[in-house]
């Protein structure tokens, strides 16, 4: 993401719909079938076009990545035109034979998705028996080939306390990143928005990451969250009585800038829809298919592309009048499903606020 840019963003491409798992927060609503899928001539344009823009990571995910007709076609094209990619995916598929094709094919990265320590809770959550145990061997596959790893968890109430396990098993397979997600009520997470954690809950993981990452800084690992830039500004919190610290970890986040949907980050849907990012379908800045996509991103973006890139300017409520809107600015797609509007606040934000009150005309006066 430091490398990336508004001209020049991290593209998020989901090469399918179609997945062997059938997970409860699948933000595309994945199943078994291949619908209206760019064609191998259209992909193999694109990834031409996306290496001429010289992006910094294609990232290639689903569905099931592994799934797509196309994908191994895709990622050794890729390889030839210079540019980096990472995959996203369940894992289950990811047998020795394949971990050393995704080498070959000079994938940069793969994150497997494992939601509890329990292959139980793992199972239940992913729809299929045994998904945990074909997971947690892909990982270790892709490791054995000699490929970067990461572990991925979507945070829950039904794993939230179950992250340091998570933790100690990316540790003892000697995975280098751990990365937590949190859920983004979009597909089929809408359907389970009521289980995402509560403040107080979101607010132990925080803390329990931070100190983690304090505790672990001689050990190979990198310890990430994504999807609610928040994050940054609790950590600021937590931060305060420590100057030196602070100020360094302020530089770092506001040079971030908060959420990156629509400048740094760009998501292309697998009929070729050019959304903000993954978790946007309702907003199409265009297609593909029938413009380039520096046409549709950089020369001539759509009024709502727009919007979404000049947001932290309009924001409502307790994200327009927060202290660090210059390197948060809420989840527009959180704000977009709980209040009905992009520009409105984001109501997961964990921050403890204090009411001001006006001691000069108190109530009742």
């Amino acid at each position: 993401m430091r490398f990336s840019a508004e001209s020049r963003p991290v593209v998020i491409w989901n090469l399918t719909r179609r997945c062997n798992l059938r997970c409860a927060h699948c933000y595309i609503d994945a199943s078994d079938e291949m619908l209206d899928e760019l064609s191998l001539e259209d992909g193999i344009k694109l990834i031409d076009e996306l290496s001429a823009l010289k992006i910094p990571m294609l990232i290639l995910t689903g569905g099931e990545p592994l799934m797509s007709r196309n994908f191994w076609a895709y990622a050794f094209h890729a390889k030839e035109r210079g540019l980096r990619c990472a995959i996203s995916t369940n894992g289950t598929l990811i047998t020795p034979e394949v971990a050393v094709l995704l080498r070959e094919a000079g994938i940069r990265y793969v994150g497997v998705s494992l939601d509890s320590s329990s292959p139980e809770v793992h199972d239940r959550f992913r729809g299929v028996q045994g998904a945990h145990s074909r997971a947690v061997q892909g990982l270790i596959n892709a490791r054995d080939a000699g490929l970067k790893t990461g572990l991925r968890v979507t945070l829950t109430r039904e794993n939230w306390y179950d992250i340091p396990a998570l933790l100690k098993l990316a540790l003892d397979l000697r995975i280098p990143r751990f990365c937590m997600y949190h859920l983004v009520p979009t597909g089929r997470g809408r359907g389970i928005a009521e289980r995402d954690v509560t403040p107080e809950q979101r607010r132990s993981v925080i803390r329990l990451l931070m100190e983690a990452a304090v505790e672990l800084s001689d050990r190979e690992i990198e310890i990430l969250t994504t999807d609610s830039p928040i994050d940054g500004a609790y950590l600021l919190e937590m931060l305060k009585g420590d100057p030196e610290r602070l100020e360094r970890a302020r530089m770092l986040l506001t040079n971030a800038g908060g959420c990156s949907a629509g400048s740094k980050v760009a998501n292309i849907s697998p009929r070729g829809d050019v959304h903000p990012c993954q978790f946007m379908p309702q907003i199409v800045a265009g297609n593909v298919r029938e413009r380039s996509f520096r046409d549709i991103w950089t020369d001539n973006p759509s009024q709502e592309l727009l919007l979404i890139r000049d947001s932290r300017k309009h924001l409502k409520g307790a994200c327009g009048n927060c202290s660090y809107n210059d390197l948060c600015g809420g989840c527009r797609q959180k704000a977009f499903y709980y209040r009905g509007d992009l520009l409105d606040e984001d109501p997961t934000c964990m921050l403890e606020r204090v009411e001001a009150i006006d001691i000069l005309d108190p109530p009742g006066r």
